[in-house]
């Protein structure tokens, strides 16, 4: 049987020009996808080595921004320096950083990167170092809320001022990326970089790195504010200690001077000369101890206690002090004394010596009783009197009460008031011992 052309088969058989013309075409076609894969892997790879360097390079800076920090430098040289390294990393030529300007709503230029330094706004010859500028992005200001803008030199700068694009002309400046200090949605200040780039794809390239390296300013000024916000806790809780030892100190003395002289006038009336003598005493021994106070309360703020014995010391005198203002005191103790921090010490008696003075001055007492003990993993100081005692869940006026609950947190105490009125108080300050 005859097999023409299109029906024979085989190693031995012929393939005709269209089908060999089909085969090249294919053949071209996968090696022209073969190409396009390598170029794009060839890009994928070029990506890659560009993003892990700046991952190395940002890691650099933020050690570098860390030693700074850690070296305790001020917030402008850190601020100063992640400016610089920014303009750097950015390959541009200069650039600023602003601060809000409350309460006018404006913004204020702080810094500045020129000619190779960092300066303040007061060296600076920017004319923005003179008046304030307005927030918002493009149409109003240069400075965004939202998120970074670029600004092209060649372009009429809405919100501009014309002295300030002036001025960054006359830098050879072509393009500008002004980036936001986030904190949430509230902006802390702005970086604003300058290149002599004329093209803005360049410097949109290069928004994710300034974002970056934005964050770590906006850190360094989150940092500063709580610092700040620290220390003024630190100077009110520091009030508030001077208060409490004024009047712990001080003003508790005076109320035991103005007692034993008002007895003295009374027993003088009734020409009991030996008696209103005492009362003198115990009056110029009270103002002597005042003195001593209050040069304590300059030198340390703190009671005049050196060894863990003087807080018995201490005690008796406190019990002297209520004695000799015309009340029956006494101090006992129980169980093994202990050693006790010397701050714990101090409080322990600011306590005591707070109590024995309501005592004084409100209770109308006849007697007071005062007592250490030292019990099995806790140690108990109570003050109790026989006075026409008080209504603890009213409000009292002054540092008495309060003053008396902060010093027993201090130390890890819990002071525990007992009162009704027309029977007597008892306050007791129970603190837990380790060990016990």
């Amino acid at each position: 049987m005859q097999l023409n052309a299109k029906e024979r088969k085989g190693p031995g058989s012929i393939v005709s020009g269209a089908d060999l013309a089909r085969q090249v075409e294919a053949l071209n076609e996968r090696i022209s996808e073969v190409e396009k894969a390598n170029r794009a892997l060839e890009r994928e790879v070029v990506q890659r080595r560009t993003a892990e360097e700046a991952a190395r390079s940002q890691t650099r800076v933020l050690l570098r921004s860390l030693g700074i920090l850690a070296a305790g430098s001020s917030l402008d040289r850190f601020l100063g320096h992640l400016l610089k390294v920014t303009v750097q990393q950015l390959h541009c030529e200069g650039g600023t950083l602003w601060f809000p300007a409350p309460p006018s709503g404006g913004v204020r230029l702080h810094l500045e990167y020129v000619g190779g330094r960092v300066i303040g706004a007061s060296e600076s010859r920017h004319p923005a170092a003179l008046r304030l500028l307005p927030v918002g992005g493009k149409g109003i200001s240069t400075f965004p809320t939202d998120g970074p803008e670029t600004y092209m030199m060649s372009d009429q700068i809405a919100g501009m001022p014309e002295e300030n694009q002036a001025y960054v002309r006359s830098l050879g400046v072509h393009a500008l990326l002004t980036v936001p200090m986030l904190l949430g949605r509230e902006p802390v200040g702005w970086i604003c970089v300058r290149s002599r780039k004329r093209d803005p794809a360049e410097m949109e390239e290069k928004i994710h790195l300034a974002e970056a390296l934005a964050n770590q300013a906006t850190l360094a000024v989150q940092m500063a504010r709580l610092g700040e916000q620290a220390r003024e806790a630190a100077v009110l809780g520091e009030r508030n200690r001077i208060a409490r030892d004024i009047h712990d100190t001080l003003a508790q003395g005076f109320t035991g001077i103005i007692l034993n002289l008002e007895a003295a006038s009374m027993t003088l009336r009734k020409q009991s000369t030996d008696v209103a003598l005492q009362h003198l005493e115990n009056a110029h021994g009270l103002a002597k101890s005042c003195l001593d106070e209050a040069r304590i309360s300059v030198r340390a703020l703190r009671p005049p206690m050196q060894q863990p014995s003087d807080l018995m010391h201490q005690l008796e005198l406190q019990v002297g002090r209520a004695s000799g203002a015309g009340v029956s005191a006494r101090l006992l103790t129980r169980g093994e004394a202990l050693p006790l921090k010397l701050e714990t010490q101090a409080e322990l008696v600011r306590i005591a010596q707070e109590s024995l003075t309501n005592v004084l001055r409100h209770a109308r007492a006849r007697s007071v009783e005062l007592l250490l003990c030292f019990a099995p993993g806790e140690l108990r100081l109570s003050v109790a009197d026989d006075g026409v005692g008080f209504d603890p869940a009213a409000r009292h006026e002054g540092f008495g009460l309060q003053g008396m609950r902060e010093r027993a947190q201090r130390i890890g105490a819990q002071l525990v008031v007992a009162s009704r009125v027309g029977e007597g108080s008892r306050i007791e300050t129970v603190l837990p011992l380790r060990g016990g």
